[in-house]
């Protein structure tokens, strides 16, 4: 093989490896963080009442009038093991936009029972009108850890 047949297959290659680098090289940062979770820890909701709990929160619209405007949905999943309604888990969530300095709070209750309809019942949501921006939720139940979004 001569030389220039050497550089018209570089020539001819030279594109086609750049066009298959450049994605990987030039790739825009992983999309914002929309969803998050936490996964179970034990609790105590009365001396007759313990438990698991895991969160989870997700960007999520909050009606406002004839609105809607950003937010977030906090909700957990409650497992008492006894399923008769005695038992009820109170929880606060602590909300705080990085980006703007807004916060806020809210308490929610989970009820552990069973529903004839959908079976196992503990869980429990609420929605907070956070603004766009970087959030950051925390609950009374997973002490230390925290939930990130991207609103």
């Amino acid at each position: 093989m001569s030389d220039t047949q050497g550089m018209t297959s570089l020539r001819a290659t030279g594109p086609l490896a750049a066009a298959l680098i450049a994605p990987c090289v030039l790739a825009a940062p992983a999309s914002a963080q929309s969803a998050a979770q936490l996964e179970a820890v034990p609790v105590v909701a009365s001396p007759t009442c313990g438990g698991t709990v895991r969160a989870e929160a997700q960007v999520d619209p909050v009606r406002n009038g004839y609105r809607d405007e950003n937010g977030v949905r906090v909700a957990v999943h409650y497992d008492a093991g006894i399923y008769d309604g005695s038992c009820a888990l109170t929880v606060t969530a602590d909300w705080t936009n990085l980006d703007t300095g807004a916060s806020g709070s809210g308490d929610f209750t989970a009820v552990s029972r069973i529903d004839g309809h959908y079976g196992f019942i503990g869980y429990a949501n609420t929605k907070f009108a956070t603004g766009p921006g970087a959030v950051v939720v925390t609950l009374s139940t997973h002490r230390g850890e925290e939930l990130r979004l991207t609103v």
